[in-house]
């Protein structure tokens, strides 16, 4: 068996992992992961065993990996924690930001009431019902991104 025939069936277990794996800058490392490794492997496999089957060797170190379904879902179980990882630091960061946001907006907004209305409209009161409204509109808003 020929090198050309080795590398062509590389080539296809790597297309049959590329067609399951989203595209993407990651997908193509892994790929290339994925493609150094079985060389090396192949490549050790061959050092140990030159009177083998180049065939039987490189079937060796695909069964190894797994079948590109395999591979699949354990990238996609790896990303998905990662993603979650990543989720949830930037989610209490957005959720800080966006409550002193509102807290800022609120008194601002309460006092500049107070102040054009020349008291006819207390700086509390409006700090009251101005927040009573943006928990309603969170809650809403909250509502709405679960139904979606």
């Amino acid at each position: 068996m020929s090198n050309d025939e080795v590398n062509r069936i590389i080539e296809e277990y790597l297309k049959k992992i590329a067609k399951l794996l989203p595209d993407g800058f990651e997908t193509e490392d892994l790929l290339e992961d994925l493609r150094s490794h079985i060389d090396e492997s192949y490549n050790n496999k061959v050092r140990n065993n030159p009177e083998g089957d180049k065939l039987d060797l490189i079937r060796e170190v695909l069964d190894a990996l797994g079948t590109p379904e395999e591979i699949a879902e354990e990238y996609g179980v790896v990303e998905a924690e990662e993603d979650e990882k990543e989720n949830r630091s930037e989610r209490w960061i957005y959720y800080t930001m966006r409550l002193t946001l509102v807290v800022l907006v609120v008194v601002v907004a309460s006092w500049a009431a107070s102040v054009i209305t020349e008291g006819a409209v207390d700086f509390v009161f409006a700090v009251v019902v101005l927040l009573a409204f943006a928990v309603l509109e969170w809650l809403v808003r909250a509502q709405q991104t679960k139904d979606a």
